[in-house]
């Protein structure tokens, strides 16, 4: 299982970093963005750290991304969740609403379990 864990962080790195690039930003800059060093966002890119649900959701606002694609590597659009959401089996979309019921009790902030909350309804 550990191994599992590890190769899907580093998967989520990899998403991390691409989304980084895209915005031009360094990792000192995406840090600053989400308040933790430079090199916890060498550490997560690299997959040796997992992103904090706080971080996740900064990134996902300030980037425009969505924590579906960081996580999973979903389609970025409400609409193309909903699309992949329906294409989905019984069991795919039970884990996922699993997964993201799991992401939403851990939020404190409300603004961000409030857009956690809006991504569950568009899957209704």
């Amino acid at each position: 299982m550990r191994n599992k864990d590890h190769r899907n962080n580093k998967e989520i790195g990899k998403r991390i970093r691409s989304v980084r690039m895209m915005n031009n930003l360094t990792q000192d800059n995406l840090g600053d963005m989400l308040g933790i060093t430079g090199q916890a966002i060498q550490k997560m890119e690299a997959g040796e750290n997992m992103i904090t649900v706080n971080s996740l959701m900064i990134l996902c606002e300030k980037l425009d991304v969505t924590p579906d694609y960081i996580l999973f590597d979903k389609p970025k659009t409400e609409r193309d969740v909903e699309l992949s959401f329906e294409t989905l089996e019984g069991n795919q979309k039970l884990q996922l609403l699993f997964r993201l019921l799991l992401y939403v009790s851990k939020v404190e902030n409300e603004k961000y379990r409030n857009l956690l909350e809006s991504i569950i309804g568009t899957l209704d």
